[in-house]
């Protein structure tokens, strides 16, 4: 399955990088699972690009964001980490959560900060912790 997913991420990365988050792979089952933001042609174009790989099977899971989206709010909260600092809550880490759900923003004072970082930086927040 190696040389689907690597085909199906480069499509994906190259031809819908709006809506494109990421891909993950059970070898168990042999299952591809492409994260990305519902409503483009992604999904079509990749069910016909695994049509290749007839014993790899495709699902499909909507992501907050794409790739690109989640990386631009999380350098976003990185450039902003004195500011936050200065108000008194610690950026410890940021990430991307795996399941394409948004950025998670690692900091000690986190149910004191959890809200306000929320609503400065919206939905593609996943998670204060």
């Amino acid at each position: 399955m190696t040389r689907a997913g690597d085909s199906i991420e480069t499509l994906a990365m190259t031809d819908y990088p709006d809506h494109y988050f990421g891909t993950c792979r059970d070898r168990n089952t042999d299952t591809l699972y492409v994260m990305r933001v519902p409503g483009s042609g992604l999904d079509a174009a990749v069910t016909a690009r695994a049509a290749d790989w007839p014993t790899v099977k495709v699902r499909f899971a909507d992501a907050a964001g794409s790739r690109e989206q989640l990386m631009t709010v999380l350098n976003r909260i990185r450039a902003d980490t004195e500011e936050w600092r200065a108000r008194g809550v610690v950026i410890d880490g940021l990430t991307l959560a795996i399941d394409g759900t948004g950025v998670v923003v690692d900091t000690p004072q986190w149910q004191s900060a959890e809200a306000d970082i929320k609503a400065k930086y919206g939905a593609l927040v996943a998670e204060v912790r």
